[in-house]
């Protein structure tokens, strides 16, 4: 049977000064190197950077071979690389077959709102499961087991979470007999099911909501302030009408 890769690597343009590598698969324990040409003109290094999902590396880049150890992510779950790099050169990753997944199965879509999670996958084996896991502080707990269907050709899954409110963070293990397994990538929901008020309408120093929100407050169409929280000072704002978008919902007050 032909087997398939699970994985992805193309180059994308940023600006004329830097581009991106990027290469996606599963980490199977072996580090990733990276050749790193040196500009002996410029006294440069051609690599710039380099992020592991989306966190910037402590990796040392004054080398011409680059290898990448992968310190914080666990064994066989997903792994994206991003390696930021000058417009004059061109790093290579000399080894992609390290973090690319030999496998039938793959994740193939997953969607998450306030009421279900549903995701479909290609490449079932009968024998198979998953595990529906949500994050409860440091450690990842099994909320639900379901048995594979066994369509090879395509499947969809439909699960019911149950939120709390707040940050809700899960992710799915497809788990073989033997002991083989694969992770989804993680999906995150806030869940609210009140809407937010906030008071007073005449603002004089601060706004209260009716609990912790993320906002943004707009004058004249432009943000002038974003963030998270449940009181917000406004003392400095200069008096007039302004507007307020609170998780979606948009209203306006006024600062006296």
């Amino acid at each position: 049977m032909k087997r398939n890769l699970i994985f992805l690597i193309f180059l994308i343009s940023q600006t004329g000064f830097c581009q991106e590598l990027l290469l996606t698969g599963v980490y199977k324990g072996e580090g990733l190197y990276i050749q790193n040409p040196y500009n002996a003109d410029s006294g440069k290094f051609c690599v710039q950077s380099i992020y592991v999902n989306g966190k910037k590396t402590k990796t040392n880049l004054s080398l011409t071979a680059v290898r990448l150890a992968f310190r914080e992510v666990d064994l066989y779950t997903p792994v994206s690389v991003k390696v930021v790099y000058g417009d004059s050169c061109k790093p290579k990753i000399v080894n992609p077959e390290a973090v690319l997944y030999h496998s039938n199965f793959k994740f193939d879509s997953l969607v998450l709102n306030d009421s279900i999670m549903h995701w479909y996958t290609k490449g079932d084996r009968r024998d198979g499961k998953f595990k529906i896991e949500k994050l409860k502080g440091d450690y990842w707990d099994v909320v639900k087991v379901m048995r594979s269907k066994g369509r090879f050709d395509g499947a969809q899954y439909v699960f019911f979470p149950e939120h709390t409110d707040g940050g809700n963070k899960y992710r799915i293990k497809y788990e073989l007999p033997e002991g083989r397994y694969l992770y989804s990538t993680e999906m995150e929901h806030y869940h609210y099911p009140e809407s937010v008020t906030f008071s007073p309408k005449l603002v004089i120093d601060k706004m209260i909501f009716s609990r912790e929100a993320r906002y943004e407050i707009l004058k004249d169409g432009d943000i002038i302030l974003q963030g998270k929280a449940k009181e917000i000072p406004l003392k400095r704002l200069a008096p007039g009408d302004y507007s307020i978008i609170i998780e979606g919902e948009e209203d306006t007050f006024v600062k006296k």
